[in-house]
């Protein structure tokens, strides 16, 4: 099936070279994937329904604590990613592989050498952000829907078009997201110290939002600085 969808996805590649540039440009964007997300989070963060029994303080410290909760357990979500991708047998990205004769753009042919290492299973992408859509859909279903189509659409489905995944590589880091975010918000959504920090960007907004932001930014630019800064390790 995955090969099936990679050639049917390949044969509206190179038919238009603005159509597959303004994909590329799309899966490129950090404003378009996570930013994006990252906002629609952020609204739910402040949101208080008007049919909230709870009273404003309590329904947004309940909206921060399983935002909070989703976020980590994106992180975790990562880390055993990292892990099934260690140990399971390596699956190069179908536009490098010459059977299927992808002819993507020249911008994404010069990524080549430093994609060739790093195996298409899971998608890292699928895992973060369909975590977040999981965490917003867990305060707001409107909301969370629209969070998960965009994620699709807009996410998932130019890395499909593309060659950067196969779908099974997306529709399984979506589950691992997806459950880590569940088992997260339930574990950790009640938790003291979730309690504690939600409380905490009301009564210390000046201290807690700067340290809010950068891992935001972190969050929606995939922690390229910390993967870029983690290559360093390597040189110890």
């Amino acid at each position: 099936m995955d090969i099936m969808i990679a050639q049917w996805m390949s044969h509206g590649l190179s038919r238009s070279l603005l159509f597959d540039e303004t994909v590329l440009t799309l899966s490129a964007s950090h404003l378009v994937k996570g930013a994006m997300l990252v906002s629609i989070m952020l609204f739910v963060w402040l949101w208080v329904p008007s049919n909230s029994q709870l009273g404003k303080e309590k329904a947004q410290i309940r909206n921060r604590t399983t935002i909070l909760a989703a976020l980590v357990a994106s992180v975790f979500g990562e880390i055993f990613a990292r892990l099934l991708s260690h140990y399971s047998a390596f699956r190069l990205r179908p536009f490098l592989e010459a059977s299927l004769d992808m002819q993507v753009p020249e911008r994404l042919q010069l990524l080549a050498p430093e994609m060739i290492a790093n195996s298409s299973f899971p998608s890292d992408h699928a895992i973060l952000f369909f975590a977040i859509a999981t965490g917003i859909y867990m305060i707001s279903r409107s909301f969370g829907i629209f969070a998960f189509l965009y994620s699709f659409i807009f996410i998932a489905l130019p890395r499909i078009y593309l060659g950067l995944h196969y779908m099974s590589d997306i529709v399984i880091g979506a589950a691992i997201g997806i459950g880590f975010s569940i088992v997260g918000v339930r574990l950790m959504r009640n938790s003291a110290i979730l309690k504690r920090t939600g409380s905490w960007s009301m009564s210390k907004p000046e201290i807690f939002y700067p340290v809010f932001f950068l891992f935001l930014f972190q969050v929606a630019t995939m922690l390229e600085d910390v993967r870029a800064f983690s290559q360093l390790l390597k040189l110890v």
